[in-house]
């Protein structure tokens, strides 16, 4: 598996910690962004540096990751796929997060001391809902992303957190639909970045975070979510 450090990125969103993008063969077939062409790592500069990544033209291997983020400050947040997905197998028409894989990053992550996070798109069924419980647990905050507030009730009542991505058209709710209280990302609304917030790291948070559509493949973000509407 393919991934590229960066140490301290210079997204003014993020804030100056470090992300990491994994090659695209790590991101799930049944990602609908992938499927509509709303992904929005697949333009602009780092569309750029994912197509790099994925071709073995920058970056280096997993063992590489697990090998710094072991020796990051203790209490350091760090996000794990600013592009890319955990990697899987697959089997039986099903896609499998590598336990393997993800079991290392949690101890480099735990071992450290460090506060990872990511989000997967990976479908929630019973082995990788177990592989994320189990990262959560340990100290690695893995995220499923959802684009409808039902899907992320779903997910919070099979025991991991939750963000969503909404329509930028639309107004954000308040509350999904089983109460769940819904927070609009702080970097989107207010003057402060992931490195300062640090919220989507919190595994045992109450509210969804969502994520409002942007960037120049919005509009198709925006269409996709009102099918699954």
């Amino acid at each position: 598996m393919l991934v590229h450090i960066t140490k301290k990125s210079s997204n003014a969103k993020t804030g100056k910690m470090p992300v990491t993008t994994t090659e695209e063969a790590s991101c799930p077939s049944t990602c609908p962004h992938l499927q509509s062409g709303g992904c929005y790592a697949k333009s602009g500069p780092v569309s750029w540096h994912w197509k790099k990544v994925s071709n073995g033209l920058r970056g280096g291997t997993w063992d590489d990751l697990t090998t710094y983020v072991s020796k990051l400050d203790r209490g350091q947040l760090w996000r794990h796929n600013q592009a890319g997905d955990l990697g899987y197998t697959k089997a039986q028409g099903r896609e499998y997060i590598r336990l393997d894989l993800l079991k290392s990053l949690v101890d480099a992550n735990k071992f450290s001391g460090a506060k990872g996070y990511t989000y997967t798109h990976h479908q929630l069924h019973t082995h990788n809902l177990e592989a994320i419980k189990y990262s959560n647990r340990n100290g690695f905050t893995v995220n499923a992303s959802c684009e409808s507030m039902q899907q992320a009730d779903d997910a919070i009542a099979a025991g991991i957190p939750a963000v969503c991505v909404v329509d930028n058209s639309q107004p954000v709710p308040a509350r999904t639909p089983a109460g769940t209280r819904v927070l609009v990302c702080p970097a989107q609304t207010s003057d402060t970045n992931c490195k300062d917030c640090g919220i989507c790291q919190q595994s045992n948070r109450k509210c969804v975070v969502a994520f409002l559509s942007h960037g120049s493949r919005a509009k198709k973000v925006n269409q996709s979510l009102q099918e699954v509407a």
